[in-house]
């Protein structure tokens, strides 16, 4: 082979060649859309420098005090009288032991007449019923039966047509002493209560309506059942449609302390064990380790780690140290 032929072979096709070096077009779609992205970033990141260098440093501040800056409300501890009610059920009764009528007869008779209702009223020597102590062929022979004592005739415990005999009661007979209310008393409370205590009580048929008295009677021992002691609240003032049966709520003052500190139940919390409160201690919470006494649900004595007149925090989240500002203080 000649040397012109051998150059030829070995010269190579530089237009071959670029064709195959060019870039492709997906190639150039990647590039086009990278340099977008870094034209956006250069962008965002240059807005970013010009808006934080035309903040001052007053706005700043004021910013961060009002986001750090928590609304609570307060107000103070205070001296004053500390009262707990709670509530039993009772029911209406009177005063006096009932009085049972008994048949004037022998042995035993009919009942063949019954003159009165319960809640009636009658008086001594009044005839209540009738009864027939004759036997199957002798003549009829009406026995009266009479009342002994004046009352409201509270039980009706025969029938007409019922046999009876002398040591039966026909009726039976509350005196007309004064209504009072009986209840039972969980003994926990004994310690408590005294005679004396004033009461007051709502009845279901009279929604709304309060009647007053005063406990007179504890009764001296405890059911071991129930682990509970009986009670009895003489009714003062207006008793107007209260009647004997009547099931009532009775609210008694089962505790009372004079110049107790208190402070709103909604103002307790605990921390590691300890009951505390928060104090808003100029325009900071300040969180305060407290001993408690006894609440009624709604207030509570303080016994220890708080003085007259210190603003506890009623209301607002807050921990030790959080700045706040109080927008509803009560003096």
């Amino acid at each position: 082979m000649s040397d012109d032929n051998k150059k030829k072979v070995e010269e190579p096709d530089f237009e071959k060649l670029a064709r195959s070096t060019a870039p492709s077009k997906f190639n150039k779609f990647v590039t086009l859309i990278l340099v977008a992205i870094c034209v956006v970033l250069a962008a965002f990141i240059i807005y970013r420098m010009m808006t934080t260098a035309s903040d001052t440093p007053v706005q700043s501040t004021v910013q961060d005090t009002v986001i750090s800056s928590v609304n609570v409300s307060a107000e103070p501890a205070a001296i004053r009288d500390f009262s707990r009610i709670s509530r039993f059920n009772g029911e209406v009764r009177r005063s006096g032991d009932s009085i049972a009528v008994y048949p004037d007869i022998t042995s035993s008779g009919v009942v063949t007449q019954i003159l009165v209702s319960r809640g009636d009223a009658i008086n001594a020597g009044d005839t209540v019923a009738y009864v027939d102590p004759s036997r199957p062929g002798a003549s009829y022979k009406a026995s009266p039966v009479v009342a002994k004592a004046s009352g409201i005739v509270n039980d009706i415990p025969v029938a007409v047509g019922q046999t009876v005999t002398a040591s039966q009661p026909i009726i039976t007979v509350a005196g007309t002493s004064e209504l009072v209310v009986e209840a039972e008393i969980s003994e926990k409370f004994l310690g408590t209560i005294a005679e004396g205590m004033p009461a007051t009580m709502e009845s279901v048929a009279y929604p709304g309506r309060i009647y007053t008295g005063t406990l007179t009677y504890i009764a001296p021992t405890v059911d071991s059942t129930t682990r509970s002691s009986d009670i009895e609240i003489a009714l003062t003032g207006d008793t107007t449609g209260l009647k004997e049966g009547m099931y009532i709520r009775l609210n008694l003052e089962t505790e009372h302390i004079n110049n107790a500190l208190i402070v709103p139940d909604s103002a307790l919390d605990t921390y590691l064990g300890n009951d505390i409160v928060y104090l808003a201690d100029n325009g900071t919470a300040k969180r305060t380790i407290v001993t408690v006494g006894s609440s009624n649900g709604v207030d509570t004595v303080i016994t220890s780690g708080l003085s007259e007149g210190d603003m506890v925090i009623t209301a607002g989240n807050v921990t030790d140290g959080t700045a706040i500002s109080v927008v509803n203080q009560e003096n």
